[in-house]
């Protein structure tokens, strides 16, 4: 097994140097150098302390959740990210794993952590295309993806189909006469869950003679939904209805509406996505488009525990369906 030593001579750099490199300290170790010695202690599957490598000669029943950090604040704040986690830290604990939650930033540094806790597998939240590709590259565990896209070939994928879950949302809307509409997510610009929900009720709306403009499609991620509001009711033709990528934003534009003295759904209709309990306590009660969070969880658990019961298992992908759930909060406007 690798050791600080063998990196260092490799690296051409003093083990000292190695082992701040290792630990982060940043400040005392340039960024190449780090890389450089980050990238050969992959390369020479080093673990990085005693207890670790003693582990590496058994199973340690350790899976790695893993979701992306970002700016916007601590991501189990997301309901459905602690409804689905907490139905698959339950599933797994009752299989004997212990499960180790990290949030990451720089998905190329996984690997290393990976490896440093003896993870025997790992479930990755709504992972992009590129991101994807990075860590099926560098890990040989069994590794399962939920809610992501990609083009790469022999992945495990659990999702749902989004794009009718955005199809059923216009065709709501359509029905019950609302013609000015819009649209309110986090965006990336990357290909995703979210694109994919507004890929559908984009679609929907074209075959109906209705387009989607700029301004129609709205970025929580920019701008909070009171500002997304003022400006959508300020616009010469308001939306009536707006559909929102998950109901954790149908909740902070009901929150806004409030704020607003704008009565929902009489001055504007709203339908979410997910069917999380928060939906069905709002009032009126949300429209939204449900997906099985449970059924979710259980078939990633599922998938898995096949894939770590057996020394080559093949990749699965599950999609599963949606259906919308009428409440009180769109409006007939016919």
């Amino acid at each position: 097994m690798a050791t600080l030593k063998d990196i260092a001579e490799k690296a051409g750099v003093s083990m000292m140097t190695v082992s701040r490199a290792l630990n982060g300290e940043q400040n005392k170790v340039s960024n190449e150098t780090a890389e450089k010695i980050r990238l050969l202690a992959e390369e020479l599957g080093y673990i990085p302390n005693s207890s670790a490598r003693s582990l590496a000669a058994r199973s340690s029943r350790i899976i790695a959740v893993i979701l992306r950090d970002t700016d916007t604040g601590n991501p189990l704040t997301d309901p459905y990210n602690a409804f689905f986690l907490g139905r698959v830290i339950q599933l797994l604990q009752r299989e004997g794993y212990y499960i180790m939650i990290h949030f990451v930033r720089d998905f190329s540094e996984i690997t290393f952590g990976l490896r440093s806790w003896n993870a025997e597998g790992a479930v990755f939240l709504g992972l992009f295309d590129d991101e994807i590709r990075q860590i099926r590259q560098n890990n040989r565990i069994p590794l399962i993806f939920t809610d992501s896209y990609s083009n790469v070939r022999q992945i495990s994928n659990v999702g749902i189909d989004d794009y009718k879950g955005g199809c059923l949302a216009a065709r709501f809307f359509l029905s019950h006469g609302h013609t000015r509409l819009a649209f309110c997510a986090p965006l990336s610009g990357k290909s995703g869950v979210i694109t994919e929900r507004l890929r559908g009720f984009s679609d929907t709306l074209k075959e109906n003679g209705i387009t989607l403009s700029r301004e129609q499609i709205c970025n929580i991620s920019l701008s909070s939904a009171r500002e997304i509001l003022v400006g959508l009711k300020r616009s010469p033709a308001p939306p009536t209805g707006l559909f929102a990528s998950s109901d954790h934003i149908a909740w902070q534009l009901y929150k806004a509406a409030g704020e607003l003295s704008l009565s929902i759904p009489e001055d504007l209709s709203v339908i979410g996505f997910d069917d999380l309990p928060l939906g069905q306590t709002l009032v009126p009660g949300l429209t939204t488009i449900r997906q099985d969070i449970d059924l979710k969880a259980e078939r990633t658990c599922e998938i898995l525990l096949r894939r770590l019961s057996q020394s080559k298992g093949t990749s699965e992908t599950q999609i599963l369906d949606v259906e919308l759930i009428p409440r009180a909060s769109v409006k007939d406007l016919r």
